[in-house]
């Protein structure tokens, strides 16, 4: 006898596909269980009542109401369908509510009644069951409620369960993979090595195109075209006629009403770039080199080398990113890149020291090209040129023995290089790789070097509360208790709050604290998720009107003018990210809440620039 063949599921039927899509949509493990357990909860009872066909828009409403995630909502009250409710739900109910109330007897023919109804006799056949059968409705209500009750307490404790698990169990794979992260990259450059290959960073001296005279670099050189707004910007330029604003934001140079993204604005842009070459304002080195820019910040020193990567190491995640960038901005760097044919500007890089350092800092005790403090902040900036090729080889050498580089700040900028280096090189049917458009100009600093600042939040809503119920709403997310004066909270998982012209220390409660991804265990994460959308009504950061951030570089007295002038209701200063959060989150392929680090001080556009054809 033949054995009988056994049919395996088929992990691919639609069947299979819907079940799993509405599984993760009813239960999704990415957002808070205690919300999705209430929007689950919402949607069954909803559903199971007798709503008459409208349940789907008012579970919608009711969610968005209670500022709850609608899809699990939606997607739970399919539970009551027209199987399970003319099956099941409407009989049982029916069959409970009689035990709590005593029905008379129908006198009258119920089905007969039901069947002629019409448009024309609705109202008196109506009429005539509230008449007649008064308490059978009432017991199918009351009945049908309770079950109801019942259904969405059940789910509500599935859900709740089934997401903590889900989270979970994702949080607890995603922290064994970074963990072990860095181990893993200095394994694969091992069997990379054995086998003739190479995963590593790629740096490249490059002819940099710079001020000639030293004396002029602190004119020429400007902040990063993205921390100023347009009339800042214009201030800045005012009486510089080589300023590097004239190239980076060379809108200044027309009328406030012309679109900055205009063809004619990026046209001015390589029209100055080639007026300062002309003018000898600036050339071109005669060798390819690699400098090293120091930042000097309040006695805190930090050396950079200025370099070149390229760009298949951004498509190759050997740079490694943890911010979204906007379509627009990016769109705006690629076609500035493209009209100047120049990176005129660095992204800025950090990456785990293994003596590369050390290798270019004896640098300092040589004749730097530049050295300078600027008026307006007193922050220091220096520059020194390597051209000797023993040491270059050296330094590239080093170089290859590090895995991966992160980017601190630039991500507009890294994306924009990467994508302009692409663009070219499907241009050119003889692209070889090698051609100097293929990179994107960066400054590679050690991250033990590096410091982040706080970067604040005020509010410009109450959302209905006033000081007194702000604080007992946050009362259940933070221990909470006065402090004297203004100061910045000292450890992660602090919060100083300014309300109503009094700080307060604010600390996360242990319980929000557990079990959390790199991303999740951000201060500014736990604040959004915990105070900023619950409580203030900010969903997207990014976009809401209600929030500004405020950098620390313009301290907690900003803080406290903002909220005395009555300009917002309060503000939030936060501890600031730690290099090595940022460095995790990256490495774990997350990304960070917008407005998390700010880094300080800024580095100078104008004093080396890449140009993709030199």
């Amino acid at each position: 006898m033949k054995n009988p063949i056994v049919r395996k599921k088929n992990p691919n039927s639609r069947s299979t596909r819907i079940r799993r899509i509405m599984w993760n949509r009813m239960f999704p493990h990415r957002q808070d269980a205690l919300q999705v357990a209430f929007s689950v909860a919402i949607g069954v009872f909803i559903g199971v009542a007798p709503t008459l066909g409208v349940a789907l828009i008012l579970t919608v409403v009711v969610c968005a109401a209670f500022k709850l995630p609608k899809v699990p909502g939606v997607v739970a009250s399919f539970v009551a369908n027209p199987v399970t409710q003319f099956g099941f739900f409407y009989p049982v109910g029916y069959m409970i509510g009689k035990k709590f109330i005593d029905v008379e007897k129908i006198n009258f023919d119920f089905l007969e009644q039901i069947e002629g109804l019409s448009f024309k006799n609705f109202i008196q056949v109506i009429t005539n069951l509230l008449d007649n059968a008064s308490g059978h409705l009432l017991a199918f209500m009351v009945g049908i409620m309770i079950l109801a009750f019942v259904f969405a307490l059940i789910f509500f404790i599935l859900a709740y369960f089934v997401v903590s698990y889900r989270k979970n169990k994702r949080i607890k794979v995603k922290n064994s993979y970074i963990r072990s992260l860095i181990t893993e990259d200095q394994e694969l450059i091992r069997e990379a090595k054995q086998k003739g290959k190479t995963f590593h960073m790629h740096i490249y001296p490059f002819k940099a195109l710079r001020p000639v005279i030293k004396e002029n670099a602190k004119d020429i050189s400007a902040l990063p075209y993205d921390v100023m707004n347009r009339r800042e910007a214009a201030e800045m330029a005012k009486d510089l006629p080589h300023s590097y604003l004239r190239v980076t934001r060379s809108e200044i140079e027309f009328e406030e009403n012309v679109d900055p993204y205009s063809s004619d604005v990026y046209l001015r842009a390589k029209e100055n770039l080639d007026k300062m070459i002309q003018e000898g304002v600036i050339a071109h080195e005669e060798k390819d080199s690699l400098y090293v820019y120091r930042q000097t910040m309040e006695g805190r020193e930090q050396y950079g080398l200025v370099c070149c990567v390229p760009a298949k190491d951004y498509f190759h995640k050997i740079i490694k990113k943890h911010e979204l960038t906007r379509a627009d901005k990016e769109e705006d760097r690629l076609r500035h890149i493209l009209a100047t044919n120049a990176n005129t500007g660095p992204v800025f890089l950090t990456y785990r020291d293994q003596g590369q350092f050390d290798l270019y800092g004896v640098v300092r005790s040589r004749e730097p090209l530049y050295d300078f403090v600027t008026e307006a902040d007193g922050f220091g900036h220096t520059v020194w040129k390597i051209d000797d090729d023993s040491e270059i080889e050296a330094i590239v050498k080093s170089f290859n023995e590090v895995p991966v580089s992160y980017i601190a700040d630039g991500h507009h900028r890294s994306a924009a290089g990467a994508r302009a280096s692409g663009f070219r090189a499907e241009n050119n049917p003889n692209n070889t790789g090698e051609e100097e458009y293929n990179r994107f100009l960066t400054i590679l600093f050690p991250s033990t070097q590096l410091k982040i600042m706080d970067y604040n939040r005020v509010l410009k809503t109450w959302n209905g509360h006033s000081p007194d119920t702000l604080l007992q709403a946050l009362d259940s997310v933070f221990h909470i208790s006065k402090i004297d004066s203004m100061a910045s909270p000292s450890k992660q998982n602090q919060v100083h709050l300014y309300l109503d012209a009094q700080w307060y220390l604010c600390e996360f409660k242990d319980k929000h604290l557990k079990n959390l991804s790199p991303v999740n265990s951000l201060d500014v994460d736990l604040l959004q998720k915990l105070v900023l959308e619950p409580v203030f009504g900010i969903k997207d950061p990014r976009t809401s009107h209600d929030i500004d951030f405020v950098g620390g570089i313009r301290g907690l007295e900003e803080l406290e003018k903002r909220v005395d002038s009555k300009e917002c209701s309060c503000a939030f200063a936060m501890h600031p990210t730690t290099i090595d959060q940022l460095m995790e989150i990256a490495d774990a392929g997350e990304i960070m809440p917008p407005k998390s680090t700010w880094f300080e001080p800024k580095l100078r556009d104008g004093l080396l620039v890449h140009t993709l054809d030199d």
